[in-house]
């Protein structure tokens, strides 16, 4: 899960977190994982300057993973 600061927090249901990533849950939730992790490695080209950055260019889709994540994570017991 993404620990996202309170101003790019939304109250997103399901739905729309699905129509975030085009109903195509895994591999939107894998791209955004992606987007972060070139990010906090230093691998992005400099194109955020910092988390706040990243987050107002990625808002609606961190807050997406978090609701599947966080819908989807009683399906898998030992998680």
């Amino acid at each position: 899960m993404f620990r996202i600061p309170n101003f790019y927090q939304m109250n997103m249901d399901f739905d729309t977190a699905k129509a975030v990533f085009n109903g195509d849950l895994l591999k939107g939730m894998e791209m955004i994982n992606e987007h972060w992790d070139r990010y906090a490695s230093g691998q992005s080209d400099d194109m955020y300057e910092d988390d706040d950055a990243f987050f107002d260019c990625w808002q609606y889709e961190v807050n997406a993973y978090n609701v599947v994540y966080s819908t989807m994570k009683p399906s898998f017991p030992g998680e």
